[in-house]
């Protein structure tokens, strides 16, 4: 017995040192609180698997398994969305079994199956080869189970006693975290990283909330007419990209020029996490606001009202309706629209019978679904459309539109998927003049248009001329002849600058 715990241990210590080393935390001069709490997780897992188990070898390969699984999803969310696991991605977990697509594919879905197999293989093998050191009634197995997931959630979720959260928060303090993910984890490691930052998150969201709301946005102003928001998925103006694109984009191109504000639009994602750029632009909430809940601030900072353009909006007695032709749960985007103000929330059941590109639906049926909405509703509407078609991965095997001839001297990496990226940001800017002409027949109006985030195409948007993060946007009064004005802003800058201008 005591030589099958010395392995099982000695597998869940060499797993915690492996998630040191690939994170570059360091061992010597390392704190002790932060070193204890960073090893927890590991030792913990394995004496409650193999009080399951009793099989003490299983428990430590279970720990490997987990600890191999957390280097993988870390190394291709670096790759893909150039930033480290972090505790906000526990929300993710359930995502990934309910919308596999947006997660899987960027693994690979043959590596998937392959490394699934593998280790359920591996581990039915080793509990044939290790017998029980001891009987567990099923009862005890569950109650375990239990156990694991209470701790799992005092650890990564923060206890639940308001008497308890400012103490750790003020013990973590005296650490000096920077919440900064990647120099954190230099000094605690992965896992004490993600507990101190989710206790910190936790600590301060009453009072940033309090912060937002005092300070609130201007008042909508009466009678403007229909205001559409588009937010692109994926879209930036690819013309800046080479000078052999310069007809792409043309709607998006010509209403720039003649916008009352258009340049380009400092965002806090890059390849993914749109709900970042989303409360940005409707709430006029960024990072700074929103501390450590900025890497998913829908799963606890939005879950009560916040101010927003849709709450101005109401408050001067206009409809209010979000349109997202995806599933409405994704991000509990159906419980976080009612507290941004929205009195309807319309997602993917309303277009059952719509045209799908690349396995989406297509921005050309969201557009014609909106301009109806435009004519149905009246003026005194405030609509925000949130596009999917161009969201990836644009590979051959997830994306079967074709793609965009490129120029023969543009050297790009992978020439298929930036063509298939492009045809679809080309389908976003058609939307356009399709919701141009719906606000146009009320006689005046205003449409807004922004980019989400640049899409994960590392080949192309790290390279020359693609240096920045930022996408782009532009605000169009429709029906009126404003003075055209270029500036740059941050995507939360979005909100009281358009009803800025809005009251002239």
């Amino acid at each position: 017995m005591m030589l099958h715990c010395a392995i099982g241990l000695a597998l869940a210590l060499a797993t915690w040192v492996g998630l040191r080393l690939m994170v570059g935390a360091r061992f010597l001069g390392a704190r002790s609180g932060m070193l204890a709490l960073d090893l927890a997780p590991p030792i913990i897992g394995f004496l409650l698997f193999t009080l399951a188990t009793a099989r003490p070898i299983v428990a430590g390969i279970g720990v490997v398994a987990l600890g191999i699984g957390l280097g993988v999803a870390d190394k291709v969310k670096r790759i893909v969305l150039d930033e480290p696991v972090m505790f906000a991605d526990r929300a993710e977990l359930l995502e990934v079994v309910r919308h596999p697509r947006f997660y899987i594919a960027f693994v690979g879905t043959a590596q998937m199956i392959a490394g699934t197999i593998a280790i359920v293989a591996v581990v039915a093998g080793l509990l044939w080869a290790e017998p029980p050191l001891w009987h567990v009634p099923l009862l005890a197995q569950i109650g375990l189970a239990l156990v694991a997931i209470v701790l799992g959630r005092l650890a990564f979720v923060v206890p639940g006693s308001v008497a308890l959260r400012p103490r750790l928060a003020r013990c973590y303090r005296t650490y000096a975290p920077t919440g900064d993910p990647d120099t954190d984890m230099t000094a605690f490691g992965l896992l004490a990283t993600c507990i101190v930052h989710a206790t910190l998150a936790s600590d301060g969201r009453s009072a940033r909330r309090e912060a937002v709301r005092a300070r609130g946005l201007p008042a909508w102003p009466k009678s403007v007419g229909p205001v559409v928001l588009i937010q692109g998925e994926s879209f930036a103006d690819a013309r800046r990209l080479h000078p052999g694109l310069a007809h792409h984009m043309p709607h998006f191109g010509a209403l720039s020029a003649a916008a009352a504000l258009s340049g380009r639009l400092t965002v806090p994602c890059w390849g993914a996490n749109t709900i970042r750029s989303e409360l940005a632009a409707v709430a006029g909430i960024g990072p700074d606001d929103l501390g450590l809940d900025r890497f998913n601030p829908y799963e606890h900072f939005a879950q009560s009202p916040l101010p927003s353009l849709a709450h101005a909006a109401r408050a001067a007695g206009c409809k209010t309706i979000c349109v997202h032709p995806y599933s409405r749960t994704f991000y509990a985007r159906h419980k976080v629209m009612p507290f941004l103000g929205f009195d309807r929330f319309i997602g993917e059941e309303a277009f059952a019978d719509a045209a799908r590109d690349g396995g989406y639906v297509t921005d050309a049926a969201l557009a014609r679904f909106a301009a109806d909405l435009v004519a149905s509703e009246g003026p005194d509407l405030f609509l925000f459309l949130i596009t999917i078609e161009n969201h990836g991965p644009w590979d051959g095997s997830h994306d079967d539109v074709p793609p965009v001839p490129l120029p023969l001297d543009w050297q790009v990496p992978d020439r298929a998927a930036v063509g298939r990226w492009l045809r679809h940001a080309d389908a976003t800017d058609a939307m356009i003049p399709v919701l141009r002409e719906a606000i146009a027949r009320h006689g005046r109006g205003w449409l807004g248009f922004y980019g989400d985030h640049q899409p994960s195409l590392d080949g192309v948007f790290k390279g020359p001329g693609a240096e920045d993060r930022r996408t782009d946007y532009a605000l169009w009064p429709v029906g009126g002849a404003p003075v055209t004005r270029r500036e740059d802003l941050a995507a939360e800058d979005i909100a009281a600058r358009w009803l800025g201008l809005m009251r002239g």
